[in-house]
């Protein structure tokens, strides 16, 4: 495929063209992180074969990847199973029995297209109208803003807690706050927990030496974490919470 970057003129913004419609129905994707899943994302596919939260496309410096949110039957980019992949202008990316076609597009040619997609009635005779919701970026922007809350529990039985006001946090032995770099079973840059538009919190492992694990499993490619649920980095457990800013 080409390289990741577009063909035409000006700033570039990725697009997913919706493969099995012939009027080629279009998503503008987010400027940050676009989830796609059945339930809950930004975009919403009616397709019984993908996950609540199957995969989410992010922007990493100008540069757009696609991860795995362990589905349970895989994300595939032209036809191979990945977990972790950068994305080129054209590739194919099928979740269940759908599939879209990445593009990246000048960025004024595309200001017209939702950035929300539901095809939850794709086969109603008002398929269109449903596929996409009229919700455009600016009502996204106004939406109430989010914090998240760190309660750290270290292997001596001592807690800390920490606000903190960034949307991308990495844990390790290399982060600015907490006692992580005690525990010589983290790694500098172990894992990486973002919180989305939408109040929820998602971890990625990032090539530990031993592992993240949540609820006692070791975890591969981008997980959510609900209430409650108990993240590990070596001895350390942290308890990640939201609130409203």
């Amino acid at each position: 495929m080409a390289a990741n970057s577009p063909k035409q003129k000006g700033e570039a913004r990725a697009v997913l063209y919706f493969t099995s419609r012939a009027d080629g129905e279009a998503i503008k994707l987010r400027r940050d992180a676009t989830i796609l899943g059945r339930e809950k994302g930004d975009v919403l596919v009616n397709d019984t074969e993908v996950s609540s939260t199957h995969c989410q496309i992010q922007n990493i410096a100008g540069v757009y990847h696609l991860f795995d949110m362990n589905s349970s039957n895989g994300t595939y980019l032209n036809k191979n199973r990945i977990v972790k992949v950068k994305l080129s202008d054209g590739d194919i990316i099928t979740i269940g029995k759908t599939s879209f076609r990445f593009a990246l597009e000048e960025d004024a040619k595309v200001r017209h297209i939702s950035t929300i997609f539901k095809s939850a009635k794709q086969n109603s005779p008002d398929h269109k109208s449903s596929l996409v919701d009229t919700l455009i970026e600016g009502e996204i922007r106004q939406k109430r803003g989010y914090l998240m809350h760190l309660k750290i529990k270290y292997k001596d039985g001592t807690f800390e807690e920490v606000k903190l006001p960034q949307k991308l946090v990495y844990i390790g032995r290399a982060t600015s706050f907490g006692r992580f770099e005690d525990d010589v079973e983290i790694s500098r840059k172990h894992v990486l927990i973002k919180l989305n538009d939408h109040g929820e919190i998602f971890i990625e492992d990032q090539g530990s030496t031993n592992g993240t694990y949540l609820n006692g499993n070791k975890i591969k490619g981008m997980h959510q974490v609900r209430d409650n649920e108990i993240v590990r980095v070596g001895a350390i457990e942290l308890l990640i919470s939201v609130k409203s800013s």
